[in-house]
């Protein structure tokens, strides 16, 4: 299976910059890669936000910082998601309607290393190469193999207790993921706002309104489960799941699948989850043990 037009193409224009020996314009990169002008301007836009690359007084492009600080070999590093790792994210997808990411996770922070739209209910979300700060609970599912310096680091700044903070953890060390919800009154909402960004698509607003609604949709679906939260038969708000990928046994990657609905019922979470760890353990075997 091809991979992901979209992301193929924000590889490859990362793999031109870094291999270039000057900056290049738009017009030199465009028609290196076969890409019209329009499109690779709005490729560039997104990178140059995003801090991947940088516009110098010449308007040609090179890499930024944010490439810059990638570990080439790293297992999260854009040359790592090959066409194969994304044909496993485009059929986690297909099968379950949702759509999904693979994000690196480091001190503080989030970024987005590949990711492929619902094909029924596409939500933009963060860009590919988009990074964003984060904290307690987001990242659990990278946090569960930590140790527990490392995951006291994690929960101090919002001064969670330790109890609270081995409930969540407990969820990915039984299911082999984490699982988010909005707060119980955002439940209608989160999936109201999803359908808006869905529509209205992210070519058609202005970057910062959409990174605005990104956020916000955000802070609606980073509530974390626990275990006797999800052991219920009842339908349940769920917006989206999160397993660990590894590599040469080193966790700092997370597959999410972006659900955001607002009542899953207990066999759909059942299925999305085993999907998911599926999913992430193909992954992980491209990565290599």
């Amino acid at each position: 299976m091809a991979g992901s037009p979209p992301t193929r193409r924000v590889i490859d224009t990362l793999e031109l910059l870094s291999d270039a020996t000057e900056p290049r314009t738009i017009a030199q990169i465009a028609d290196a890669l076969g890409i019209s002008r329009p499109t690779m301007s709005a490729i560039l836009a997104e990178l140059d936000d995003a801090g991947w690359i940088v516009r110098d007084a010449s308007r040609g492009y090179r890499l930024g910082a944010a490439a810059a600080g990638l570990s080439r070999g790293g297992p999260a590093d854009l040359s790592a998601v090959t066409s194969d790792v994304l044909a496993v994210i485009e059929e986690l997808a297909d099968a379950t309607g949702c759509g999904a990411t693979l994000s690196r996770f480091s001190t503080g922070r989030m970024t987005v290393v590949a990711k492929v739209h619902s094909r029924s209910r596409p939500v933009p979300g963060l860009g590919l190469g988009q990074s964003l700060a984060t904290g307690y609970p987001a990242g659990a599912a990278v946090m569960a193999g930590r140790d527990l310096a490392e995951q006291t680091a994690w929960t101090q700044a919002t001064g969670v207790a330790a109890a609270k903070r081995r409930r969540v953890l407990d969820v990915v060390h039984e299911l082999g993921y984490a699982a988010y919800r909005p707060a119980s009154t955002d439940a209608s909402l989160i999936e109201s706002l999803a359908d808006l960004l869905g529509a209205v698509g992210p070519m058609l607003i202005d970057p910062g309104v959409r990174r605005s609604a990104t956020r916000q949709l955000a802070e609606l679906s980073s509530r974390a489960y626990r275990l006797d939260d999800l052991d219920t038969d009842e339908p349940l708000p769920l917006s989206y799941l999160a397993a660990p990928v590894a590599r040469s046994g080193v966790v700092d990657v997370e597959l999410q699948l972006g659900v955001l609905r607002s009542a899953v019922t207990a066999d759909d979470r059942r299925d999305l989850g085993i999907a998911l760890v599926e999913a992430a353990a193909r992954v992980g075997a491209l990565w290599g043990p």
